[in-house]
């Protein structure tokens, strides 16, 4: 971007507004999994016992990896703000202190998360990042869309052909995540926060490569980056209404996977069908980008306050949705992952998402950057021209 288009405005509304949608939608569906503990249960009632089974399939079909590729772009986009500050610092120092900040967080964050922690793959995925930025930028859509199309998994796809012996993506997360359990289920308290930290982390991260979700995020965090240098993602902004026309990209990628899915000749693969379901959940992300930039353009910006607000403190409302989390359905807590149903447990999201905003603006009004924002910031020291 340049130092023009990035003097706009001291703040991109906008992107708070994305920052935010995307947040609701990973808490959300975090509160529907029950944070990664065991369990479930349905209403008594026959209604809400339906409407539990309703949830579950919006969770599956609209939240599920669906929310997280917005997160993941706009930290890319993030990226090349650190890299364009008018600091004195070198780029790749600043941006190394902002991403080694994220630690402690992870941290906290995973002892209250059985699952693994995303923060912690963002620090290891952020530093392949900031030495693919140092290549020519043009090269970078291209890196973009290289690593969106899962050659890992290609990869396999093609050695299947002529040795299913040799399995490139298959990592054995599902020991440690046996063990996380196991801990759950018999440990106490600081048990299991030690295994979530430890074991959980590791599997996450070993599912990670195996899904694809680390070449996902490299291709979305380079795909921000670049947005955000070449001015792309402001002048898309830009254009407001007309952005609607855009739409017809993700949603023929939907429609295609869906077809192959249902007319394929015999039965796809494993990998076939996680390249499938990557690239669907990649398209209606970038489906809720659209609709979301369009809709911010015909309505009044005051509408959008409050969401905004709740996505200028994405990183300590992120934490505190885990803590939350971590005390409603942990069992070293009040343990309500076995007897919270969704409707409930949409109930309660309801009531923590309200506060979480309600938070986000009394403090915002008195503060520049959120409670967990500001000691970030201390750590690696930068003034972006754009703050983000």
């Amino acid at each position: 971007m340049r130092h023009l288009e990035a003097n706009i405005a001291n703040r991109i509304e906008v992107i708070d507004v994305l920052r935010g949608f995307a947040l609701l939608g990973i808490s959300l569906r975090h509160f529907v999994s029950r944070f990664g503990y065991k369990g479930g249960a349905y209403s008594h009632s026959q209604f809400l016992a339906k409407t539990d089974k309703f949830i579950e399939a919006i969770d599956y079909h609209f939240l599920l990896d669906k929310t997280y590729p917005i997160f993941a772009l706009l930290f890319g986009f993030s990226m090349f703000v650190v890299n364009q500050s008018s600091s004195g610092e070198k780029p790749f120092i600043r941006s190394s202190k902002r991403l080694l900040g994220l630690l402690p967080f992870a941290c906290l964050n995973a002892i209250f998360f059985p699952g693994g922690d995303i923060l912690g793959l963002y620090v290891v995925v952020g530093f392949i990042v900031l030495l693919l930025i140092k290549l020519p930028l043009k090269w970078l859509p291209y890196l973009a869309g290289f690593f969106l199309l899962q050659p890992l998994i290609w990869v396999q796809i093609i050695i299947n052909l002529f040795d299913k012996s040799i399995n490139l993506t298959n990592y054995p997360f599902p020991s440690f995540f046996d063990d996380v359990n196991r801990t759950i289920a018999n440990g106490d308290f600081l048990e299991i926060m030690w295994v979530n930290l430890t074991k959980g982390q590791m599997g996450n991260f070993l599912w990670a490569i195996e899904a694809g979700r680390v070449s996902q995020i490299i291709g979305l965090l380079l795909l921000g980056y670049y947005l955000g240098e070449s001015g792309r993602l402001i002048q898309f902004i830009e254009k407001g209404k007309k952005s609607l026309r855009y739409l017809l990209i993700p949603v023929l990628v939907i429609a295609c996977c869906t077809l192959f899915k249902k007319w394929a000749p015999g039965i796809p693969s494993k990998e076939v069908l996680l390249i499938l379901y990557n690239w669907y959940a990649l398209a209606l992300a970038c489906i809720y980008v659209i609709l979301i930039i369009f809709i911010y353009n015909i309505f009044p910006q005051r509408s959008f306050s409050s969401i905004s607000f709740y996505g200028r403190m994405s990183l300590t409302n992120y934490i505190l949705q885990s803590i939350i989390g971590g005390i409603l359905f942990a069992p070293f807590a009040f343990g309500g992952a076995n007897y919270l149903s969704n409707v409930f447990i949409i109930l309660l999201f309801a009531i923590m998402a309200l506060a979480q905003i309600a938070f986000s603006k009394y403090w915002l009004t008195q503060n520049r950057y959120g409670p967990l924002e500001s000691y970030w910031r201390r750590i690696f020291l930068y003034r972006p021209s754009i703050e983000v």
